[in-house]
């Protein structure tokens, strides 16, 4: 069939590359902003642009300390939560040179050995005396204080050491002391008092209450506190226990490390001036 001479002829040609040109340049934008986002592309030079740089920060090791929230002058524990004593201090002193952070807990004492055991708490540190009983399940670091045990009554009311040493009293002591474990091992087992004579009590406030009411005859408390414990009432010490009570803190005997981390940092504290002052705030010295 012959085409009419006045037939125009469309070229399409322009058209599509035209179309292909578009599709080249938006698939170009696409690829450079993936390199950009992805980081695979440098900023130009003098950009302020630069890529982060994230740096991890370093985690501490983090312990919980069990400890007998009413000792004064070791540890304490206010009505607001808050602690305070010698062994809260030297805690802390230890922990920020150390570098690891501690959270203090309130533990019954004769629940205390226990819970470090069961790792409720990673550290016992408040006074706690060591026995062998105790050195059986756990591990001691360097001893730090030595105390001895003593004999508080009301006063006027004519005890005397020597009514103690041959069981006629009846007396008190915390439960899961050593004070306690003195009594049961001199007096009771002895047969020089019987164990009905013998009334333990879960802190110090409650033991010193019952001696000043007179349901006890004599409380047994160690000595440092003890003084505390009778100020401004009608209570007076009549005698020490030469025990001579050793303090040191207790780490499960699966904590080498650990142990060995406390007993440097107590050899530093020590020969710190720092351990004087703290002696002389709490009156231990």
């Amino acid at each position: 069939m012959c085409r009419n001479s006045d037939d125009k002829h469309i070229n399409p040609e322009p058209a599509l590359n035209g179309i292909m040109k578009g599709t080249v340049i938006v698939f170009i934008a696409l690829v450079l902003l993936l390199l950009f986002s992805s980081g695979c592309v440098s900023a130009p030079k003098g950009s302020s642009m630069q890529p982060a740089t994230i740096t991890p920060q370093e985690v501490q090791p983090h312990y919980i300390i069990g400890v007998d929230g009413n000792f004064p002058q070791f540890t304490s524990k206010d009505s607001g939560g808050n602690f305070s004593g010698i062994d809260i201090d030297a805690a802390r002193w230890i922990a920020e040179r150390k570098g690891f952070q501690v959270q203090f807990v309130a533990v019954p004492w004769d629940n205390v050995v226990p819970a470090l055991e069961a790792g409720t708490i990673d550290i016992i540190w408040s006074g706690m005396t060591v026995n062998k009983e105790r050195q059986s399940k756990v591990n001691f670091s360097k001893p730090y204080y030595t105390v001895n045990q003593s004999v508080a009554i009301r006063s006027g009311s004519h005890v005397t050491m020597q009514d103690l040493y041959e069981g006629r009293l009846w007396i008190g002591a915390q439960a899961g002391s050593t004070e306690a474990d003195w009594v049961i091992k001199n007096l009771i087992q002895t047969g020089k008092m019987p164990v009905s004579n013998l009334s333990q009590y879960p802190d110090i406030k409650t033991l010193t209450n019952n001696l000043e009411n007179g349901t006890i005859d004599a409380s047994i408390i160690q000595t440092p506190s003890q003084q505390r414990a009778i100020i401004k009432r009608p209570l007076v010490i009549v005698g020490t226990i030469p025990s001579q009570d050793i303090y040191s803190v207790a780490i499960r005997k699966t904590d080498p490390g650990l142990l060995a981390i406390i007993d440097d940092g107590l050899l530093q504290l020590m020969k710190d001036p720092y351990w004087l002052q703290l002696k002389q705030k709490y009156d231990l010295e």
